[in-house]
């Protein structure tokens, strides 16, 4: 017998259901996240008699759409963030004129790190995940849940993905993720794995910043960072057209409060005293995962700081930290392909009542 439990935040046992798994699945990351989920997270968890977790994953319950169209159901399954690369002005799964009554209250999972896949020692199990399917089915209708949606989900995904279909749920492929597989020694073994035109390319980068005379380095977080957060929120303007900075400040304190300090690197690249560009890496075992980005777009220097920082800096120093994996999630993928990422596809499943 099995029952299907929700439980506010994160169960005590969340770290022995998550294992070794991804990082954006790990509870630190999850309890940080949650300063800028769409809403309150929950974690879903089908458990047998004794209580032991088989299966589980985290969403939340959103009463109408939520303000960040990339961390929302009703905008990407609409259409609505085409310009990020999710899905295409014509092809999504929800019509773009959906009333969002028609679909609300919406039951979103996904964790906070845009990366959505089960968890737990019945995560491959299709009897297992066919039982986790049908009591959260049962458990929205009984709610009042208007639909379901399973945002950003990976190749990780995919026991659950052929159940959900089967369920009735509707399964497409909405955009692609990058990572890195770390499978060098040192710099020059990475600029061996580019296609030629991408070596050059790479090189003249770095040439280019030598000739500039700009600074290149990585350190610890410290306890105050203005001018990170000033590079930050420079960049979010840039993007979102507008910023609030009382939220930015939020994401740096939930870190400081959430990662050990030795899990975090800052990369940074200046010109003389001025800080241009800078990135912020966070390690999970042998994986790292770029956190924090900004850029000083005032700065004619400055795209070069954003390619070191995101990509040249961290892949230099990636094997001496014990690193074997360079997580970029989606976004921008010809500048990560073309330095050397893979690409994976992103899905979402959606059912409506």
């Amino acid at each position: 017998m099995t029952e299907l439990l929700v439980t506010p935040g994160l169960p005590d046992d969340w770290d022995a259901v998550a294992g070794d798994g991804p990082a954006a699945g790990r509870g630190r990351w999850v309890r940080f996240g949650q300063s800028w989920y769409p809403g309150p997270y929950s974690t879903f968890a089908l458990r047998d008699e004794d209580g032991t977790c088989l299966v589980a994953m985290g969403g939340t319950v959103l009463p109408e759409p939520a303000a960040v169209p990339r961390r929302d159901a009703y905008h990407i399954l609409t259409g609505r963030t085409a310009h990020l690369g999710l899905f295409t002005e014509d092809e999504h799964p929800w019509p773009t004129d959906l009333d969002p009554a028609e679909v609300h209250p919406c039951l979103v999972l996904m964790y906070p790190n845009y990366a959505t896949y089960q968890a737990g020692p019945g995560a491959e199990d299709p009897e297992v995940l066919r039982r986790f399917v049908a009591e959260l089915v049962a458990w929205a209708k009984t709610g009042g849940i208007a639909s379901i949606a399973l945002l950003y989900l990976t190749p990780r995904a995919r026991p659950l993905v052929d159940e959900l279909a089967k369920a009735g749920f509707g399964v497409h492929r909405k955009g692609e993720r990058c990572d890195m597989a770390v499978t060098w020694t040192d710099f020059g073994g990475y600029l061996r794995t580019l296609p030629k035109k991408y070596r050059d390319e790479a090189k003249r980068e770095i040439n280019r910043m030598d000739e500039r005379g700009l600074v290149r380095a990585h350190r610890p977080m410290a306890a105050d960072e203005p001018e990170l957060l000033d590079l930050r929120c420079r960049l979010i303007e840039k993007y979102d057209g507008k910023v609030d900075r009382a939220d930015q400040a939020a994401i740096f304190d939930g870190i400081r409060e959430h990662v050990a300090p030795e899990d975090i690197t800052v990369f940074t690249v200046s010109d003389g005293d001025k800080l241009l560009s800078f990135s912020l890496f966070i390690q999970d075992g042998p994986e790292w995962t770029v956190m924090l980005i900004g850029s000083d777009y005032s700065e004619p220097d400055a795209s070069y700081g954003y390619f070191s920082c995101m990509f040249y800096q961290p892949i230099e120093l990636a094997p001496a930290r014990g690193v074997e994996l360079l997580a970029y999630g989606y976004g921008t993928l010809d500048a990560k392909r073309r330095r050397g990422c893979q690409l994976s596809p992103y899905y979402t499943a959606d059912l409506r009542f």
